[in-house]
Order: C-alpha cells, then structure tokens, then sequence
C-alpha cells in the first residue's frame, strides 16, 4: 500500500523521520503575494485578503477573514498548532481533516489524499491550499459564466441494518433543509434538499436490507441555488422516521417494518436537521447526580453526571476568558486521571488523531500555570503539553497527550474542573472529534461518553448472527489496479504484486472448495478510471456485501519513506474482523518477514464491508530485502498459501451460524 495514495490513513504517518525530511518544505519556493479569486457563496462574494498563489493554486491564511466567514457557514472549525506543524478543521459532519505543513498529503476522515502544493508558514502564519479543503468539506467550485461558484454538496451516504431497522445517514457541507413531496404515509420517501447538489452516485441498491431496495438522488436548480432530490424506494409495509444526530449537518432516515420498535420523529413536510436535535428525547434531568464524595476508593475513579443541553449554564462571555488554575497527573496501573482546575464554567473541543495522539481545547481559556512539556507518570501516554495556542482573537488552551495506543478516553467533571480520565483498555470503536461544557460540576457533552461510573471498562458488544446468503464465498480485493498503480520502488510496483498474490489465493481456495469472486482480474479499476477514492473504495465493498460473501480480504504491499520499515501487518476495524485478522496473521507470521502484528485502523474497505474483512500488508516494497523477498515467485506463493490456510483456520473455528458481529460495524 503507498503512502501516497488516498486510500487508507496510517498510523505512523508522523514518524520523526517524515517529519526531519519535510522540514526544508516549510516554505513555498513559488509562493507570491498576487489578488486572489473572488469566489460567490452563500449569497455573497468572497475576497480573500490574506492570500497568495503558488504554482497556480490558491493559498489562503488561516488567520484570513473570509477564510472564517467560509468556514462558519459549513458549521466547521480549524484549529493550527506550530509545535506539531498541524492543521486540523472539522467538519460541519464532524469528520476531521488534518493538514501537515511541509507535508502534501493529508487527511480527509479515514482517507489520505494528496493536495496540489504542501501547506506552509509564513513567519506566525499558516497558509492551506483552499480549493483542496473545500472539496474535502463537501464543496466544489463550479463554473457560471465569469463567476466560480463554492456549491455545497451532499457528500456523505452510509447505510447501515441494524435490529431489522435500516438507517441511511446523510452527510451535507452546510446545514441541512428539507422538504417532504411524497404524501404522509407513503412507503416510498421523496426528500428535497435546499442549496445542496450532490456528489453521489445516482442510483444506490440496498444489499441486505429487507426495508430498503435502494436509493435514487437526481440534483437540480442552479449552480447557485441547486437542489437534491432522492427518493428510498422502500419495501411494502414499511414505516419510517427521523432518526437523532448531533449536528444540522446530519441528518439520518430510519426504516423498519410494521411491528418493529422504531426510535425517531415523524418526517414534517419541511424542517432541517436542528430541529430534528431539538425534537429528539433527551436524559431527565431529575436523575439523581452520581458524583460521590471524594475518599480513597475515589481517588483514581472521578465521576460525574451529565445534563441535558437545554440545562447548560449560559457560556461566559469571550470578554472574560476561563483561567486554568491547576495540573495533577494521578496514574493508576495501566490508567492515569489528569485533574484540571479552572475558574469558571469552559467550552471543549476534542481531537483524536490517527497515530494516538488526543487533545483537548479550553475555548476562552488562558493559562494560569506555567506550561508543561513532559513525559507522564504510569505507562498509559508518553507525552503531556500544556500550552497557550498564540494568535487566535479566542484564546485556547491545549492539553495534549500523546498515548501509547487508541486509549479510551473519557472528559469527566468534578468540582472547580474536570478529569480527563485515560484507561487501560483500547477504545475499539474511537469517536474522533467531540464537544461539550463543563459548568458548576456538570458536564454537558455533544458527543457520546463511556460510562463515567466505570472508567475503564469496554462496553459489552451487541452481538447478532451474520447469516451469509453464501457462506461458500470468499471475496478477494487486489489492492489499486488501473489508474492507481500504488506503490513503486525497487523495480517493483504494488498494483502487480497485489494482483498475482490474489491470483494464487484465489486458486488455492478454489481447490479447497470454496467459491471465490475477486474485486478485480486485471490491472483495471473496479468503479472507473481516476474515480474518486470513495467510489472506487465503495466498488470494492459493494461487490462483496451485494453478493453476501462469507469474508473479504485486502491484499496489499506496504510502502514508507523510511526504507528502514520492513515487515508484515494485518489490519481489522469491525469487532467482528478481529478472530478473522488474527487467524490470518498467525499464518501469515511463518513467512518469512518481520511480524509486526495485528492492529485495528479505520481503512475503508474494512470498515464498510458488511462481513468479517481484513486487511494484509504483505510486506514493505520500499525496504530492500523485503523488496528481495517480493521478487520471488516462491514468497508469493507462500504468502498466499499463508492466506488461504487463514482463512480456512478462521471459519473451522466459527461455523456460520456461530459467526457473530457487532453493530458498530
């Protein structure tokens, strides 16, 4: 798998080594101040103040106004940190994009895609290629006439089957507005939506729903007023509802059959996603508090409640900004409870990056402690930094960790504070980006805590059967083909190498008795050429849940800037992937590379394929004698007899009706 490609982000992306090389990039070699394009949206033109153009591309400051009129009307915010040469926005949909200055590879949610220049500082300011993340925030620049026009876009549509109750989940770059033109009642759901097109694929069957056949969306209007219209063909005798989301960027639509409890709103005529938050039941706030009086069997276990957001407390205004009074860091074995102290009720904003490191915003916030750049006591993080964030008119202070692995980690509030409370377990199913309040004791959060009574524990998963429509069938998905070659050193090239290890797994497990579809049989892409990462990632898992394959897995070749890394990685993410990953990678250890474990990332093709999938890095084509190993056709024939012997291991041990998943897949 390159590294250079959009199609899965890794963990180590922020290797020092990555990090010394780019640093003689943190300046643009063509970069010249010039009057920047006024581009129309919203309403409204805007004219970029603090601009520049490099290598024909637009550079835009952070600090540039119209850059925060932009990103206010997504709902989306962006936070930069000069230690770590970060630039992170999040989305109005809550995904988080990542900037790394020096760097022209960046991370959109769970993909790595590449930008037309690098970021880079100039003196205290940071400058982003804007076209690059308006795209990523789901608006794309359109001709009309003279004018570019920044149109919206839909660009997010996950289906999920839960419980016998089907979810399709929209994703928008502004807030979402709606009107119903099918009649009440109506299996069939007709929805418009207002100052959005869409970048979605036009038609969508439904694989594996009993309440949904599919989903058909056909945009319109203009390039500056343009609608979207889709249309859920669902199944006769089905109901459906608005579901809950945390953000107006959001909206969810939940079938079901009649008879089946199904948690939601009516869908009004016309509304938005406000207000189906609004609507949505909340916690009582009459539920006694838990929060326990402090005492030795306390000390390492704080706990808290939390309160509905209509009880929130007020916000402080930005003229009296929140002083953090106080540090303590208590370990407790594997766990450690940072204790802060702060004058007055704080806004939060959290971060979970993809190579372990979390952080934490104070929105308004000034440090009244000196700052700190430390190692932790205990073995849970092995980095703390406290700091005020110069140059931003809201001041921020940041607590960041950097963890040993995806800890669990939970924001819990106390007297005169709150914890942040990391455990001793890893978080299988991480949220990415949260926020909340914390005022006179209470904790008022936007996105979904562990139990703060029992800190460390992992929440028990669901567990449903799968029942495959061919429990015979094995889907094996070459990694790249086409347009995307992958990775190429050392006169090899990834697509190739992919290709011929699924070839010889594929005739093994042939032979074997399994019946055996393959995402592609020649060097071709699977969705069409150059497509975009989505559609061609989606391609890839469409065949494999269309058609109810028993498992799937990824074959690929791992790359790095670093020829030093070498070794062989098998990936799960689904808590229904991880016996079928560790079979494999047992297998696969006896090869003859370096055994580099088992490890869980959010890659796409895992994550959206609806039966137990893993993900293999064969090994690293960017490290010479890896590289040796690659060239012979005895290695690749015993990688894919590792494979297939796997695979088989896996379903001796789970039978069909025994083979079970979690509903967060």
């Amino acid at each position: 798998m390159s590294s250079n490609n959009p199609w899965h982000v890794r963990a180590s992306r922020h290797f020092p080594a990555l990090c010394a090389a780019s640093l003689a990039l943190l300046l643009p070699i063509r970069s010249v101040a010039a009057p920047a394009p006024a581009y129309w949206f919203a309403g409204t033109n805007l004219i970029f103040t603090k601009a520049q153009t490099h290598g024909g591309e637009l550079a835009v400051a952070l600090d540039d106004p119209s850059l925060a009129r932009f990103l206010i009307k997504l709902n989306a915010t962006v936070a930069y940190d000069p230690g770590s040469r970060l630039v992170i926005v999040t989305s109005g949909d809550r995904r988080v994009v990542t900037f790394t200055l020096g760097d022209t590879r960046f991370e959109n949610g769970p993909l790595l895609e590449r930008a037309p220049f690098a970021p880079y500082a100039v003196g205290a300011t940071a400058y982003i290629p804007f076209v690059t993340l308006a795209k990523a925030l789901y608006v794309v620049p359109v001709k009309d006439g003279a004018t570019t026009v920044l149109q919206p876009q839909i660009g997010g549509l996950d289906v999920r089957t839960r419980d016998r109750v089907t979810t399709v989940t929209l994703s928008s770059a502004v807030p979402i507005r709606f009107k119903r033109t099918s009649p009440g009642g109506s299996e069939r759901l007709t929805l418009v939506f207002s100052g959005v097109a869409s970048t979605l694929e036009t038609k969508r069957s439904i694989g594996g729903s009993a309440e949904l056949r599919g989903v058909s969306i056909q945009s319109g209007g203009t390039a500056r007023n343009p609608t979207t219209t889709m249309t859920f063909d669902a199944t006769p005798q089905t109901m459906h509802v608005l579901a809950n989301s945390d953000t107006p960027n959001v909206i969810a639509v939940a079938f079901a059959k009649s008879g089946v409890g199904l948690s939601g709103v009516p869908i009004p005529d016309a509304g938005d996603a406000a207000s189906v938050i609004a609507a949505a039941p909340r916690p009582s706030s009459s539920a006694p508090s838990t929060e326990s009086s402090a005492g030795p069997s306390d000390e390492y276990a704080p706990v808290g409640s939390e309160v509905p957001a209509e009880a929130a407390i007020p916000p402080p205004p930005l003229g009296s900004p929140v002083v953090v009074t106080s540090l303590d860091l208590l370990p407790a074995d594997a766990a450690l409870n940072v204790r802060v102290g702060v004058s007055g009720p704080v806004r939060y904003e959290w971060h979970r990056l993809t190579d372990n490191r979390w952080y934490v915003d104070l929105k308004n916030a000034m440090l009244g402690i000196p700052a700190r750049d430390e190692q932790p006591p205990g073995s849970a993080a092995t980095g703390l930094r406290v700091r005020q964030l110069a140059g931003d008119q809201n001041p921020t202070v940041r607590i960041a960790f950097t963890l040993v692995s995806p800890r669990q980690v939970n924001v819990v509030a106390s007297d005169n504070g709150f914890t942040i409370a990391i455990g001793g377990l890893d978080d299988l199913e991480p949220q990415r980006v949260g926020t909340g309040r914390v005022a006179g004791g209470m904790l008022i959060a936007s996105a979904p805590l562990a139990n703060p009574g029992d800190l460390w524990s992992t929440p028990a998963a669901m567990l449903h059967p799968i029942v495959p429509t061919n429990p015979k069938l094995i889907v094996i998905d070459p990694g790249h083909g086409g347009s995307d070659a992958g990775a190429a050193h050392n006169g090899l090239t990834e697509k190739a190498l992919n290709l011929d290890i699924s070839k010889r797994l594929r005739a093994i497990l042939v032979a074997r008795g399994w019946q055996v579809e393959m995402t592609r049989y020649t060097d071709t892409d699977v969705f069409a050429a150059n497509g975009s990462a989505h559609d061609e990632l989606q391609a890839r898992c469409d065949i494999a849940n269309n058609a109810g394959a028993r498992m799937f897995v990824s074959v690929h070749i791992n790359s790095y800037t670093d020829a030093a890394l070498n070794g062989t990685t098998t990936y799960f993410y689904k808590d229904s992937d991880r016996a079928l990953a560790d079979a494999v990678h047992r297998r696969l250890a006896s090869v003859g590379t370096a055994d580099k474990g088992v490890r869980k990332e959010e890659f796409y093709v895992i994550h959206h394929t609806t039966m137990p999938a893993t993900l293999i890095e064969t090994a690293f084509l960017s490290n010479a004698s890896d590289a040796s190993l690659l060239k012979l056709p005895a290695f690749l024939q015993r990688v894919a007899v590792a494979i297939a012997d796997g695979l088989g291991d896996y379903a001796s041990r789970n039978p069909v009706n025994a083979t079970s998943t979690s509903d967060g897949s």
